[in-house]
């Protein structure tokens, strides 16, 4: 029975993932010219059109990068500052079809990731069913040691997005990327982690960056108090560290067959 609801699981996350390419192929072929045309002043659009040309795959990703100049932008996107301030324009006719697939994927890598745990907790569960090793046991406290970490670290990203971060946006008025995130993406548990991501990996940036990407945000982020300041960094590195950490373990020991 178990077995069965595994399958039917990632059964339902390749659906997930395939309906998501679908739709992204269909609104490369159906609508990426109107799309495009919304952005005809921004130089980014023009070129990657160049650089992608018209084959499936070029077409895909040039959806793609549209949906992601209207959705949560990334470091190289920050650059690309006027085609950001476009996108806030974009007619929600056409995002629909740029939002849609991107819920879909969100949701496909959601539910993989919770069936990829679920089963390595059912895979160490039957490994020491029988008597364990040195060497197991070490390789399992520090996977525990490494998930206990991340999940709070989770926990306290997560209460300081709905805690924090008024207080936190409020010292970074002037930044537009800060005001554009909040309009965007929105208070939804989602959006805030956005939001409290992109002022955390913009703290860490360094003046160079942000002279070409978010000028305005120089002088906030240098004025930003401390105590605030402690609030986005040490969750950050934590969930982070024990990320890698509880990679490199599981690597090791697949490497090594620990739990073979």
């Amino acid at each position: 029975m178990i077995d069965l609801i595994d399958r039917c699981s990632w059964a339902v996350i390749v659906l997930l993932v395939c309906l998501s390419q679908a739709i992204t192929l269909f609104a490369a072929y159906a609508y990426l010219e109107r799309m495009e045309a919304h952005f005809i002043t921004c130089d980014y659009v023009g070129k990657e059109r160049k650089r992608l040309g018209n084959s499936p795959f070029g077409r895909i990703k040039r959806v793609r990068q549209l949906a992601a100049l209207t959705g949560r932008v990334g470091y190289p996107l920050m650059l690309e500052r006027h085609a950001v301030m476009a996108a806030e324009r974009f007619p929600k006719n056409l995002e629909q079809w740029l939002s849609v697939p991107r819920h879909l994927l969100r949701t496909a890598w959601t539910g993989a990731v919770l069936l990829g745990l679920w089963l390595a907790v059912a895979r160490l569960t039957t490994v020491f069913s029988t008597p364990a090793s040195d060497l197991q046991l070490l390789c399992l406290a520090g996977l525990i040691a490494c998930g206990a970490i991340a999940v709070a670290a989770l926990f306290v990203r997560t209460w300081v997005s709905f805690f924090k971060l008024a207080e936190i946006e409020s010292f970074l008025e002037q930044s537009y990327f800060v005001g554009r995130n909040r309009r965007v993406l929105g208070d939804s548990v989602y959006g805030r982690a956005c939001r409290l991501y992109h002022i955390a990996f913009v703290v860490l940036l360094d003046d160079d960056f942000l002279r070409q990407s978010d000028p305005d945000a120089i002088a906030a982020i240098n004025d930003l108090p401390l105590r605030l300041r402690r609030w986005l960094i040490i969750p950050a590195r934590l969930f982070g560290y024990s990320c890698a950490g509880f990679v490199t373990i599981c690597s090791v020991a697949v490497i090594l067959r620990v739990f073979a």
